[in-house]
């Protein structure tokens, strides 16, 4: 079979499962209640094909979130195909319950509008009545219902209550300028008898007037009164009853390519792009490896330690591939039977993995559950995360270092790297832009934003500005950027825009009685099902799918008081970490894949190392948020 017809036999599987997601209503739904509506039913579907493809890899998973977005708008947004859109809620309730509120044994006044007697500021007073036009109220509810792009009950009532009671307020001032108007002739019939030009038709004109101005004040009086009445018309029990569909938002879908943490991610790429192209990095390894001295077994912790420091500001993957690079030759120094060798070649991916953790754009997982801890109002700023993500790396590779000697033993008695890492730092003046911009960078990502000002997706532009403005990185340069990444992280924010606005995540959860829940309980289950899917899947469609779906599980307990935000931080947070940490297949990441392809390692080995690794790292991970959450770190 060739890789064409496996590949057109796993997208039928796919649109196969992801449409019969879209027969859920029919499924679900009863006379009595509706557990999913037609559009939360195709958000589903939306999230089965985005599992489904970012599993199977049918199309690079880059390209399946810009099929995610595309899908979403086109199906599920209020600016969807016409044959897409459904009816938001149900008119005729709506104006079933106007009509109640406005009949005439609750609001008789309200309902008349004005008492039906001849207008005697008209031109043809006999002539003339004015009707209440409830169509009118109507219809401008319907409208102000239509436009509102996230619709609830409370909408409902508040928009229904306060065109009513508008209304009241419109008729009153129509009395009191029709008062007005009455007096102004009154007492221009005034001036004429004083004058004694009066004749009997205005006698007559100001006795009528005299008669009517008492009738306006008392129906305005019966307004006033149907309206403080209609405040304590109980029309709850209706709306509740009222079948509402909510749409994402256009504008919220295409803002997930230009979210402040694609910028923040972005800020990150051309530091890691301007110090490769100024050999920073090069120069930096050479310097920060030399105090590990030439036993094999130190050197061995300062590759690791390298590898993580780099890979804490550039991606996972061009870190492992630089230090790859530089490792070659010196992987042609052990015997064949020296088992060393993988040691120093899983050391460059264990590091890559383990030190993306460290900081919010170290990795994609990192930043898409920063994303939606900012959404819920939790604190945790650039600094905070490296308080706690650094000593997690720093715990780990020690860790992992002690594992890689005790599983691979080095026979080799000296490494001299001084060799291969020959050079000096740049004194260029672009090379020195890149020095300071790269420091003043960093240190306004660690000092609290309170010093300063700017948080962590401001400071991103700083690079971003800098280097573009001095030439440092160059057009060129920008179009081999990774904006695939970019792309990605963006369709797992799309998800999550369509969870949310759809509802779809709201009700999910209050179907599911979270708040009888245990936070550890669903931290462990969480944490262990990401670790799960990320040891065989991207580690960010990983954090794409399920960070959307935690963040909103948080925010109901949140909301419901079962959980403290403390516990909501410690739930993002461990899911970011599980999707980083799995990492015992050649599969699981780029850069196992890379040291796999080096040939000194076993498929064996990287299994066992890999699984321990994770493992002891999730462990920690769930100890360390509850010892943090314990002493108030988070607030």
């Amino acid at each position: 079979m060739s890789s064409t017809q496996k590949t057109l036999i796993k997208l039928c599987v796919v649109l196969l499962l992801s449409c019969s997601a879209l027969f859920l209503p029919d499924l679900l739904n009863t006379d009595d209640k509706t557990l999913i509506n037609p559009i939360q039913a195709r958000v589903v579907a939306l999230f089965i094909f985005a599992a489904l493809m970012w599993i199977l890899e049918v199309i690079p998973i880059w390209t399946t979130s810009v099929a995610v977005i595309a899908i979403a708008l086109f199906t599920t947004s209020n600016q969807s195909l016409n044959c897409f859109k459904p009816k938001r809620f149900g008119q005729n309730e709506v104006d079933a319950i106007i009509e109640k509120v406005l009949d005439k044994e609750s609001c008789p006044i309200l309902h008349e509008a004005f008492v039906e007697v001849p207008d005697p500021t008209d031109e043809d007073p006999e002539n003339t009545k004015l009707i209440t036009p409830i169509s009118d109220i109507k219809k401008n509810i319907k409208e102000a219902l239509t436009k509102k792009g996230q619709l609830s009950k409370d909408d409902i009532y508040m928009i229904v209550t306060s065109n009513t009671l508008n209304y009241a307020d419109n008729c009153v001032d129509g009395k009191k300028s029709k008062i007005a108007k009455l007096e102004e002739k009154i007492a221009g019939i005034d001036k004429k008898i004083a004058d004694k030009t009066a004749d009997e038709e205005d006698l007559q004109q100001k006795a009528d007037a005299e008669k009517w101005i008492p009738m306006y004040q008392q129906a305005a009086e019966q307004i006033r009164k149907d309206a403080a009445e209609f405040n304590n018309v109980d029309i709850r029990k209706e709306i509740k009853d009222i079948k509402i569909v909510n749409l994402t938002q256009q504008k919220s879908l295409f803002a997930t390519f230009a979210d402040p943490i694609i910028l923040l991610f972005l800020g990150g790429f051309f530091l890691a792009d301007a110090a490769t192209k100024y050999r920073l990095d090069i120069n930096l390894a050479r310097v920060l490896l030399k105090p590990f001295g030439t036993n094999p077994k130190y050197v061995l912790l300062g590759l690791m330690s390298v590898t993580a420091l780099f890979s804490m500001f550039m991606s996972n993957t061009a870190t492992a591939a630089m230090m790859l690079a530089l490792l070659t030759p010196v992987l042609a120094l052990f015997k064949a039977e020296d088992r060393g060798r993988a040691a120093f070649a899983l050391c460059i991916p264990i590091g890559a993995n383990v030190g993306g953790i460290g900081t919010p754009i170290g990795t994609p997982p990192n930043a898409i559950a920063l994303k939606f801890m900012q959404e819920l109002g939790l604190d945790v700023s650039f600094g905070k995360w490296m308080a706690f993500g650094i000593p997690f790396v720093v715990v780990l590779l020690f860790i992992s270092w002690l594992l890689l000697l005790k599983m691979f033993p080095i026979s080799q008695q000296s490494l001299n790297l001084s060799k291969e890492l020959q050079g000096k730092f740049l004194k260029t003046p672009k090379a020195i832009i890149v020095y300071i911009t790269f420091i003043v960078t960093i240190l306004m990502w660690v000092i609290p934003k309170e010093y300063h000002g700017l948080d962590a997706n401001s400071v991103a532009i700083i690079p971003i500005a800098v280097f573009s403005i001095t030439g440092v990185i160059t057009k060129k340069d920008l179009n081999a950027m990774s904006w695939d990444v970019l792309w990605l992280v963006a369709g797992g924010f799309a998800l999550g825009v369509a969870l949310s606005e759809t509802n779809l995540a709201k009700d999910m959860i209050n179907a599911i009685p979270f708040g009888e829940w245990s936070s550890i309980v669903l931290l462990i289950a969480a944490s262990c099902i990401c670790l799960f899917m990320a040891t065989f899947m991207s580690h960010t469609a990983t954090a794409a799918l399920l960070v959307p779906i935690l963040g909103g599980v948080a925010s109901a307990m949140l909301s419901a008081g079962s959980m403290t935000s403390a516990g909501a931080v410690a739930l993002l947070v461990t899911v970011a970490f599980a999707s980083s940490l799995g990492m015992a297949l050649p599969i699981s990441t780029p850069p196992n894949a890379m040291a796999y392809a080096t040939g000194h390692i076993e498929q064996k080995g990287m299994a066992i190392s890999g699984t321990i690794i994770c493992l002891i790292g999730l462990t920690i991970t769930i100890l360390m948020m509850l010892g943090l959450g314990a002493i108030g770190f988070f607030g």
